[in-house]
C-alpha cells in the first residue's frame, strides 16, 4: 500500500511539473505570437518580399547560404539565392502571408501562402507550403544561412 501511495504522489508531481512547464495558451487556446529577434527577422523577410525589397536580402543573406526546395534542389551562395529571390519572389504582384510562426534560438518556421498576380485574363496563382529558415550570427548581425521550403502536400498541413 505504501508503494502505491508513493508511486501515485510521484505520478502527480510529474504531471503537475509537465503542465506547469507547458506553453501558456490564450483565451481561445491559441499560442501567443512569438517575439524576439528571430521572430522579428522572419517577419521582416516576409515584409521585404511583399515590398520587393532586394536590399533586405542583400544585407541578410550569409555568403554561404543554401536554399533547399521540396524536391531536393539546392541553390548555394548568396549571389545565386539573391538572384533566385529577385526572379521568383521579389516581383510585382506577389503577396506572402504566414501563419503558425514558431521560433527557436536560431531558426524560424511557418506555413506560407504566396499569391501572384494573374496573367492577362487569368486567375491569380497561389502556392502554399512550409518554410524553415536557419540563421547565424556574424558579428552583431543575424544572417540567413539556410532556407528549406516545401510546397503543400497531402498529409503535411
Amino acid at each position: 500500500m505504501k508503494r502505491l501511495v508513493i508511486i501515485s504522489v510521484l505520478v502527480c508531481l510529474t504531471l503537475f511539473t509537465a503542465f506547469a512547464q507547458a506553453p501558456q495558451r490564450g483565451a481561445r487556446g491559441a499560442m501567443p505570437p512569438p517575439t524576439g529577434p528571430i521572430a522579428d527577422l522572419a517577419n521582416a523577410g516576409v515584409d521585404a518580399i511583399n515590398k520587393g525589397d532586394a536590399a533586405f536580402f542583400d544585407s541578410h543573406l550569409a555568403a554561404d547560404v543554401v536554399w533547399f526546395d521540396e524536391d531536393g534542389h539546392a541553390i548555394a551562395s548568396k549571389e545565386r539565392v539573391l538572384n533566385f529571390l529577385k526572379t521568383k519572389l521579389l516581383t510585382p504582384g506577389k503577396k506572402v502571408t504566414i501563419t503558425g510562426l514558431r521560433v527557436g534560438d536560431n531558426w524560424a518556421g511557418y506555413v506560407y501562402k504566396v499569391e501572384g498576380a494573374a496573367a492577362a485574363g487569368g486567375t491569380p496563382t497561389v502556392r502554399e507550403g512550409t518554410q524553415t529558415i536557419v540563421y547565424k550570427q556574424a558579428g552583431g548581425n543575424w544572417q540567413i544561412s539556410m532556407v528549406h521550403g516545401a510546397v503543400k502536400a497531402a498529409g503535411h498541413m
